[in-house]
């Protein structure tokens, strides 16, 4: 079942003198506990995307639905309240509040839709130990280390069950190391059925995806599915080919 149609999704961008057609008519599903990377060159329009998906931005014309919500025509004072239920999110600087210690951080959505301490409690107890943050929880994000951070980001945004968790870069500030760790940690938060759509430069991220979708000049132009027999090598193998064939394309 899809639990996100884009259709046909236009954004264009008016100054005095210019228009910009930043996205040129997305079309694309999503289904129920998929694990989705969007790739691109700079400028190919994936953040808009994932922006217009995330309710940070209006498309110019299309529609977005989400769980059978169409979240492109929600009025202002709707959308905090949506997009706090819904979504998750997870950016690549983190977004951790230093004046919170990291348990409060993470209970934070919970907070706002005015959520019940025992139940902020046992929504916790349930994801700490898998995401290996039992021992950080006390502590304040400028204590902790970047990957410990998105750890408590990654929490932050699954602990109200939401319907999609959006990832921007998640990894792009982190050593190869802790990007490792992380990336894991998406791949089993999906296998549990957490649906995810992730934007990201890196084949290496992208291979823990089920499906890629490569987005050039606002518009889908390639996709290409893991299939079950392909190990993550020679997914990321394909990838590489992909963007290499689109670079090609563009010469």
């Amino acid at each position: 079942m899809a639990i996100l149609e884009l259709k046909n999704i236009k954004r264009t961008y008016k100054t005095k003198c210019v228009v910009t057609e930043v996205l040129k008519g997305i079309d694309f599903s999503v289904e129920a506990g998929e694990f989705v990377a969007i790739m691109g060159e700079s400028g190919a329009g994936k953040t808009t995307l994932l922006n217009v998906i995330a309710t940070f931005d209006k498309p110019t014309s299309g529609s977005v639905i989400l769980n059978g919500k169409e979240i492109s025509t929600l009025k202002n004072s709707e959308i905090s309240t949506f997009r706090r239920n819904k979504l998750g999110f997870v950016f690549q600087d983190f977004n951790l509040l230093d004046q919170f210690n990291n348990r409060d951080n993470i209970y934070l959505p919970l907070v706002l839709s005015n959520q019940k301490p025992q139940l902020m409690q046992e929504r916790l107890d349930q994801i700490k130990d898998q995401l290996g943050i039992s021992k950080l929880l006390n502590k304040y994000p400028y204590e902790i280390s970047g990957g410990q951070k998105q750890r408590v980001a990654i929490a932050r945004a699954i602990i109200t069950k939401p319907d999609l968790v959006l990832a921007d870069e998640p990894t792009g500030s982190l050593d190869s190391t802790s990007s490792e760790i992380i990336l894991n940690m998406f791949a089993k938060i999906n296998q549990a059925g957490q649906t995810i759509m992730m934007v990201t430069h890196s084949l290496r991220a992208a291979s823990f995806a089920k499906r890629i979708l490569f987005i050039k000049d606002g518009i889908v132009y390639h996709e290409i599915y893991r299939s079950q027999a392909e190990s993550q090598s020679e997914f990321m193998e394909r990838i590489s080919q992909a963007q290499f064939m689109l670079k090609r394309g563009e010469q």
